[in-house]
């Protein structure tokens, strides 16, 4: 019998002679999967079953389209595939970077126009200007007066928003 592919499911002979297909569907918060299964007679039986199985439970990447914008997928893949297998400091780290950052500048670029011409442009500018940006919390958490300049600037951003 040929492998699987991959987000097809497994099926296999348990010993009790009927057969099991199981596939995933998701990650619980601490990364670990969530599965589905069904069993059947026999393994065309539990083929048909897995197939509806993965039609009412199949993975959301069925949802990616080639035109999407690169922010959509960008969350999308943050969402579901890195948030739930990294600590919470890392997620405000990734969410910090994604949504700040990446999705802001090139988030709406098609993912198939996108092109590496554009991932080293973005990377080129985070290289001369830097990544950081000023939020409302720094300007008025800061207390010396270096922070004075910053403030318009916030102010102006958040009022865009």
């Amino acid at each position: 019998m040929a492998k699987r592919k991959y987000g097809e499911g497994s099926v296999f002979l348990r010993k009790d002679g009927r057969w099991e297909g199981r596939i995933i569907i998701g990650y619980n918060e601490n990364g670990n999967p969530k599965t589905k299964n069904v069993t059947a007679k026999t393994q065309a039986e539990c083929k048909e079953k897995l197939q509806a199985l993965k039609e009412k439970w199949g993975r959301t990447s069925d949802r990616l389209k080639p035109d999407m914008p690169f922010g959509d997928w960008m969350d999308f893949w943050y969402q579901n595939f890195s948030k739930p297998k990294i600590r919470q400091t890392t997620q405000e780290c990734y969410e910090n970077r994604i949504y700040n950052h990446i999705i802001p500048e090139i988030g709406k670029i098609p993912m198939n126009k996108l092109t590496q011409n554009d991932l080293q442009q973005f990377y080129a500018r985070l290289k001369k200007g830097g990544r950081r940006r000023l939020t409302e919390f720094t300007a008025r958490a800061c207390p010396t007066e270096w922070c004075a300049p910053a403030i318009p600037p916030v102010e102006r951003h958040l009022k865009s928003q």
